[in-house]
C-alpha cells in the first residue's frame, strides 16, 4: 500500500483548513454516513455539525482542539464541542426561592453522548450549589462549595470544596439540566457551573469571583456509527462492536478499529483498512516492532542446496529432524519445569512482599494480642479466597461499591461468606486506617452489625471477609417490593429498631466510639429472617472517648449527608442521627433519598414541607397507611422530624432514638397525641417544636 490511507469517501474533501474530516463525517452531499454527521466547512479551521447546530473554532490559542487529530475521530471516538458556562446570581429580596436553571445541548436520539470518562462537572463561586438532573428532573450528580476567603485563588487540582468543587458524570448522558441552589446570603454572589474536558481544565486557575476562567470551554462528546454494513466483505479488515448505552440513552451503534496493528486506514469505510506496504509480501502475519515499524518473519524455507536432490538427502534430513525434535522436546520440558519453579518462587516472594506492604506483620501482632474471650478475626491466604470465589468468577459478584467489589464465596468448611476486594491503598495513611479498621471491626460482635471474619493481605489489593447476609439490601425491598415477602409495617418498624440498636452500640457501647458516616438504605442488609444488619464501614471513624467530633473532607452519599457537617466539615454522632432520620423517612414513604422523583429539592425537604402543612398522610406508603395505625405512624414521623433538625445539638442521641422506637412498638392505642406543628425556618437553622405526650421518648 504505497499511498497514505484515505479517510474520506472517494471524491469527497477530507479536510477543513488544516483539520481532517474522516468518514462517517463528511463535507457535502453523499460524503457523510447520515445527516447526524453532516459537516459544513464555514471558514478556515471553522466548521459546523448541522444536525446539532454546534460550531467549532480551532483557532483558540488556549488549547489544541482535540477534533483536529484523526485519532480522536476514529480510534477514541471523541468529538469536542464548546460549552457555555452557566451562571446564576440571586439576592433573597428579588428571588426568595434562591433557585436557578440552565440546560444543555440536547443530544437525545443522536449517536452522540457526553463523555463520562473525559468530562467533569465543575462548580465555582460562592453563590451556592449546582445539581445535574436528567430530562425527568431526577438528580444525577452535583457538588457544593463553601467560601471562607473569596479572594483566594485555586489551582484546579485543589478544587474539592472551598470556592470550587468537581464531580464525575453518570454514563450514557445525552441531556441534562443544571439546577442552581443559591445561598441565602445578604449579598449577591455569583456561581458558575460548567461541563468541561478535565484534561483541558487541569492547568487552569479558578477563583471564587470567577475572574480567571474564560468561557466557553471545551467538553467532550463520544459517538458511535449506527447501521454500518459490517457483514459485507468490504469490512473484512475492520473489527466492529455494537455498543448500546447502559441506561437506554442515545441510539447506540458500532465502534470500529482496524483488525491488526499492520492494517492502517479508516475502519468505517468499505475497504478502509489496508495492510501497510512493507507487509504486503509477507507469507505469514506481519510482525510489529513498535513505533509504527513492521516487518515479515524470517524466511527459513530454503533447506537444501540448489544442486542437491530430495532423495539424496531424505535419510539425513529425517534423522536430523528426529534428533532436533527430541532435543527441542527435552529443552521445552526443561524450560517449562524451570518456568513453573521460577513462577512459584516469584508468586511466593510477591505474596510475602504484599503481606508486608499491607501491614500484615503489624496486623498479625495486633490480632494475636487480643484477649481469648474475643472471637479473633482470621488472616486468610490468597489461595483460600481464590478457591472460595472460583478464582473471582464474575458470576460470584454480589455488588459494586465506592470501596471495591463484593464476591460471594464458600470456604473449605462449607461456610458462605462475602469477600470484599478493596481498591489499592495509595499511601501510608490509608494503610494505617485499614489496619485500625480491621482490628476495630474484628472486636465488634453485635447481632445487627455484619460480622468481620478476617482479611487477606497477600494480594496487591487487600480483601475483607464478612459473614454472608442473604436477603439483599433495604433499598431493593423499598424500590422493588417482593409480593412473596412484602415489606410490612411490622418489618419496617423492626428494621428501624435493629439499625438504631446497632448505631447506639457503636456510639456508646463499643470499646471506642465509632461514627459510621455512611448510613443509607443500600448499606442495610436483611438476613434470612428479614432482620437488619448494618454494613460497609469503609469510611467509618473511631474516636477517643473524650472526643466529640472528627474533622474531615466531606464524604458520604448525596441525600443522606448532614447539612451541618456539609458546612463545617465536622462529623459528630448527631450526623449519623441525621442519616438515620432519612432512612426513617424512606421507610414511611417508600421513596429513596437519592432516587426520589417526588420533589426537585430532595426527599427530606419534601417530607418536612408536608409535615409543616399537616399533609403527612398524602406522602405515606400505601402499606404503611393500611397497617401502621395512625398514632404509631405519627409518632415515627415525629421522631424522623426530630432526627432531621438542622441544629445537630437539638437532635436526640441514638440511645434516645432506640428507646423511642421500642416504646412505639410496645405501646397501646392512646399513648400518643397527634403530630404538632413545625416551627418556622430562618436563615441559620430549622427548629422543630418538641411534641408533648404522656410518657417520655
Amino acid at each position: 500500500m504505497g499511498s497514505t490511507p484515505r479517510i474520506a469517501k472517494p471524491g469527497c474533501n477530507d479536510t477543513c483548513g488544516e483539520v481532517s474530516i474522516p468518514y462517517p463525517f463528511g463535507i457535502g452531499p453523499k460524503c457523510y454516513h447520515n445527516p447526524w454527521f453532516d459537516v459544513e466547512c464555514t471558514d478556515f479551521n471553522k466548521f459546523e455539525l448541522k444536525a446539532l447546530k454546534v460550531s467549532y473554532n480551532l483557532e483558540s490559542p488556549d488549547y489544541v482542539h482535540p477534533i483536529g487529530r484523526q485519532i480522536n475521530w476514529v480510534e477514541e471516538r471523541t468529538l469536542t464541542m464548546e460549552f457555555d458556562c452557566q451562571g446564576y446570581c440571586s439576592h433573597p429580596s428579588n428571588n426568595p426561592n434562591g433557585v436557578g436553571y440552565a440546560n444543555s445541548t440536547d443530544l437525545r436520539g443522536s449517536p452522540f453522548l457526553y463523555s463520562s470518562n473525559r468530562n467533569i462537572l465543575l462548580v465555582a463561586g460562592c453563590g451556592g450549589d449546582a445539581v445535574l438532573k436528567n430530562s425527568r428532573d431526577e438528580p444525577l450528580t452535583g457538588c457544593a462549595q463553601i467560601c471562607r476567603n473569596e479572594s483566594k485563588q485555586f489551582e484546579f487540582k485543589h478544587c474539592y470544596g472551598e470556592g470550587c468543587c468537581q464531580t464525575t458524570l453518570p454514563s450514557s448522558l445525552d441531556y441534562f439540566w443544571l439546577d442552581f441552589l443559591v445561598n441565602r446570603a445578604k449579598t449577591c454572589r455569583p456561581t458558575m457551573a460548567v461541563l468541561v474536558d478535565k484534561s483541558w481544565i487541569s492547568n487552569k486557575i479558578i477563583d471564587p469571583m470567577l475572574t480567571q476562567l474564560d468561557c466557553p470551554v471545551p467538553s467532550i462528546l463520544e459517538w458511535t456509527v449506527p447501521d454500518l454494513p459490517i457483514k459485507l466483505p468490504s469490512y473484512s479488515n475492520s473489527s466492529c462492536i455494537f455498543k448500546k448505552p447502559s441506561n437506554g440513552a442515545g441510539t447506540g451503534g458500532y465502534v470500529c478499529h482496524c483488525k491488526a496493528d499492520y492494517y492502517q486506514g479508516n475502519p468505517y469505510l468499505p475497504y478502509g483498512c489496508q495492510v501497510v506496504e512493507v507487509c504486503e509480501t509477507c507469507v505469514q502475519d506481519c510482525l510489529s516492532y513498535g513505533n509504527d515499524t513492521f516487518g515479515c518473519p524470517d524466511n527459513i524455507n530454503q533447506v537444501f542446496d540448489e544442486r542437491g536432490t530430495l532423495k539424496e538427502k531424505a535419510g539425513f534430513i529425517l534423522g536430523l529432524g528426529i534428533g532436533i525434535s527430541m532435543i527441542l522436546l527435552l529443552l521445552l520440558l526443561g524450560a517449562y519445569w524451570i518456568h513453573k519453579v521460577m513462577k512459584k518462587t516469584r508468586e511466593t516472594r510477591l505474596k510475602a512482599e504484599y503481606f508486608k506492604r499491607n501491614g500484615g506483620m503489624v496486623l498479625k501482632q495486633l490480632l494475636s494480642s487480643e484477649g481469648s474471650e474475643t472471637e479473633k478475626a482470621r488472616i486468610f491466604t490468597s489461595t483460600e479466597l481464590e478457591k472460595a470465589t472460583d478464582f473471582y468468577n464474575r458470576n460470584r459478584i454480589l455488588g459494586h461499591g465506592g470501596q471495591g467489589i463484593v464476591y460471594k464465596g464458600m470456604l473449605f468448611d462449607g461456610k458462605i461468606v462475602a469477600i470484599k476486594k478493596f481498591k489499592v491503598l495509595d499511601d501510608e495513611r490509608q494503610l494505617i486506617d485499614f489496619i485500625n479498621e480491621v482490628k476495630l471491626l474484628s472486636q465488634i460482635n453485635h447481632r445487627n452489625i455484619v460480622k468481620l471474619l478476617g482479611c487477606c493481605l497477600e494480594t496487591e489489593i487487600p480483601m475483607l471477609v464478612y459473614e454472608y447476609v442473604a436477603n439483599a439490601t433495604l433499598s431493593e425491598h423499598i424500590v422493588s417490593p417482593n409480593e412473596d415477602f412484602p415489606c410490612t409495617w411490622e418489618m419496617r418498624l423492626q428494621i428501624a429498631i435493629d439499625i438504631a440498636n446497632a448505631l447506639a452500640y457503636l456510639h456508646s457501647s463499643s470499646l471506642l466510639p465509632i461514627f459510621h458516616r455512611d448510613i443509607k438504605a443500600t448499606n442495610i442488609l436483611l438476613d434470612n429472617k428479614y432482620r437488619a444488619k448494618l454494613s460497609d464501614f469503609g469510611i467509618s471513624k473511631s474516636i477517643a472517648i473524650d472526643q466529640t467530633h472528627v474533622t474531615t473532607r466531606v464524604v458520604g452519599t448525596f441525600g443522606y449527608l448532614d447539612p451541618e457537617y456539609f458546612q463545617s466539615h465536622q462529623f459528630t454522632d448527631k450526623s449519623d442521627v441525621y442519616s438515620f432520620g432519612v432512612v426513617l423517612v424512606e421507610l414511611l414513604t417508600g421513596q429513596l433519598a437519592n432516587h426520589s422523583t417526588k420533589d426537585e429539592r430532595g426527599l427530606v425537604p419534601w417530607f418536612i414541607s408536608h409535615i409543616q402543612s399537616n399533609f403527612l398522610y398524602d406522602i405515606l406508603d400505601a402499606r404503611v397507611m393500611r397497617e401502621g395505625g395512625k398514632e404509631k405512624v405519627e409518632a415515627i414521623a415525629e421522631l424522623a422530624t426530630r432526627c432531621l433538625i438542622l441544629d445537630g445539638s437539638k437532635r436526640p442521641s441514638m440511645k434516645e432514638v432506640e428507646a423511642t422506637l421500642q416504646t412505639i412498638r410496645s405501646s397501646q392505642q392512646g399513648w400518643f397525641n397527634n403530630l404538632s406543628a413545625i416551627m418556622s425556618m430562618n436563615d441559620d437553622e430549622s427548629t422543630i417544636r418538641r411534641l408533648h405526650r404522656s410518657g417520655s421518648c
